[in-house]
């Protein structure tokens, strides 16, 4: 029997990069999959995969809206009746340096990051109570943990996830909810392009790669699986008591 077996999980920006490796994944032990993306091609492309030998549905959301996030939670207890997991991974990059961060863009980094997971365990805890626990997870960063001088609006959203895990654990751990936030290290994912060339004028894309890496002790780039299997501990019963924290999987990053 899969780690995961008979629970619903709710993945936002699960349709490609660190998402789309666990959804594949926590399909693969045994969970219902409730794919989210803004991305519709994407998203149905994964939904139909997990469906071919499991449970999946695709709900398309924007996650920096709360009606969308309404719409999320509504979506996964109409198709599965529960929810048992509620992983809030939707990103996206880094703004770059401070003189060149619009308010719009500002305005993005808190809503698809704070907005989606703040709204997103809103909608959710309701029934989570209900059925008598479950497990929230944020993607944060290892810029969430460490300030970065090339987006501080990415390291502001991102510090932000890990202070709401934080919260949510201490006002919900009576009801068996647990919530935790996980700390990517450099994962090359479909975003890694956007985040290494936001500030071109400042410094190449190659250059800036090189450098994060050089802040690896491991000396290498995280794999997506290795994300998804430190979220398939934390969101498991084997996590059962363990809550209210940051997991850095980043390759020794936030300790140089």
């Amino acid at each position: 029997m899969g780690k995961l077996q008979g629970k619903v999980a709710i993945i936002t920006g699960s349709g490609s990069g660190i998402g789309k490796a666990a959804a594949e994944l926590f399909a693969n032990e045994g969970a219902k999959i409730v794919v989210v993306d803004f991305n519709e091609a994407n998203g149905k492309a994964v939904a139909r995969d997990i469906a071919s030998r499991g449970e999946a549905v695709f709900v398309q959301a924007d996650t920096g809206s709360e009606a969308a996030m309404k719409k999320v939670a509504g979506e996964a207890i109409k198709a599965f009746g529960k929810i048992d997991i509620f992983w809030h991974n939707a990103g996206i990059a880094g703004a770059g340096a401070i003189e060149q961060t619009s308010e719009e863009e500002f305005d993005r980094q808190i809503a698809t990051h704070v907005k989606g997971g703040f709204f997103g365990a809103k909608h959710v805890l309701p029934h989570m109570k209900k059925n008598g626990g479950g497990s929230i997870l944020f993607t944060s960063s290892g810029s969430g943990i460490k300030p970065s001088p090339a987006s501080p609006s990415y390291s502001i959203a991102k510090i932000g996830l890990r202070m709401l895990a934080e919260c949510i654990a201490l006002a919900y751990g009576k009801h068996n909810i647990r919530a935790n936030s996980i700390c990517p290290g450099p994962v090359q994912t479909p975003l890694w392009p956007a985040f290494v060339g936001r500030n071109p004028d400042v410094i190449a894309p190659e250059d800036l790669e090189k450098a994060f890496l050089s802040r690896v002790p491991m000396g290498r780039f995280i794999g997506a699986d290795e994300i998804a299997r430190a979220a398939l501990f934390l969101c498991s019963d084997d996590a059962a008591a363990i809550t209210g924290v940051s997991l850095p999987v980043d390759g020794g990053f936030t300790v140089t």
